[in-house]
């Protein structure tokens, strides 16, 4: 299934077409004929001038990109001076429940791999995930990297942040495997691993002036690259996270990619709740689930969705029984 691609131009066409609800237009003032003789047929000399019509649709351009540059602009700044408020409430938020110190991973005497009461791997299926560990890693590095800095060259409006995180540790990843060959007896390390949504991970960012047009644009040039789209959510209605993702399928082998679409203020939102959601997927007591609940809610309520955004359809994921 093809994700429907809106560029600049058909962009413009939406804002310069009168809306079908009856309504005026934003920027009606900008459209509407104020020639006296505009009722009259059309002659010679009232025939429209198509450079006139083509000056007013720039200028019209031009005007709403000042508006949405002043919208964005403006909520950048609210954003930016809420952070420091958001940073004490989640340090606040820390000292009243000291995190859970988690079971860790270890390797017993015989080369099994165990991760607390449920999580356990034989020295033989330990082996091989560590094998198949290494081989994702240097996929990722060779092959994955590269494609992915294609996408981010081929235009200045984008960037790829977070590479510092490119690759999902090893013991997370075997916490991954664990709990998939659990849930699922027979499957494979392999198998399993092809399960992991996010071994490889990826973040653009982009002007939030150009999101939506820019998120499109980029799901084209990945699947140019050869990258197969697994599933896309867009998250920006939701209130405890916004932005889109992604997740990809290198046919050649299997692999996914989790690719994050984020403008910079909703990728540092995701940044400052991250481990607020981290502490509601193991399972926080009631109490304090409500409150990272909350956090989540009150970090998100100060970004603004780009324009268009909505007109970015999910991608759901096919289930093979």
């Amino acid at each position: 299934m093809a994700v429907n691609r809106v560029d600049e131009d058909d962009i413009a066409d939406r804002r310069d077409s009168p809306p079908t609800d009856g309504t005026r237009p934003a920027n009606a003032s900008l459209h509407a004929r104020t020639d006296a003789s505009a009722a009259r047929p059309a002659d010679k000399a009232t025939m429209p001038d198509p450079d006139a019509d083509q000056e007013r649709k720039v200028i019209a351009r031009r005007l709403h990109r000042i508006l949405v540059d002043h919208t964005y602009g403006v909520a950048s700044d609210a954003w930016a001076k809420a952070v420091p408020e958001l940073r004490a409430a989640w340090e606040n938020h820390q000292k009243r429940y000291p995190e859970r110190s988690r079971a860790a991973p270890s390797t017993t005497p015989d080369g099994a791999w165990v991760a607390g009461e449920h999580r356990c791997l034989t020295p033989e299926q330990n082996a091989e995930a560590t094998k198949a560990c290494a081989d994702l890693a240097d996929e990722g590095r060779r092959d994955i990297l590269p494609a992915l800095k294609r996408v981010e060259s081929a235009n200045p409006d984008r960037r790829l942040a977070g590479l510092e995180h490119l690759l999902k540790g090893e013991d997370r990843l075997k916490e991954k495997i664990a709990d998939a060959m659990r849930a699922r007896p027979g499957l494979t390390i392999r198998q399993a691993l092809e399960l992991v949504p996010d071994p490889v991970r990826f973040t653009f960012s982009y002007n939030p002036a150009r999101y939506a047009d820019g998120v499109l644009t980029d799901v084209d040039r990945l699947k140019a690259e050869g990258f197969e789209l697994i599933k896309l959510k867009n998250l920006w209605a939701k209130e405890q996270y916004k932005g889109i993702n992604t997740q990809w399928r290198r046919p050649e082998t299997g692999l996914r990619v989790e690719v994050q679409f984020h403008t910079p203020e909703s990728l540092e939102a995701k940044e400052l709740t991250h481990e607020a959601y981290e502490r509601i997927r193991a399972s926080a007591p009631p109490g304090e689930r409500v409150e990272l609940e909350n956090f989540q809610r009150a970090v998100n309520a100060f970004l603004v969705t780009p324009e268009w955004t909505a007109e970015i359809k999910d991608f759901p994921e096919e289930k093979n029984d």
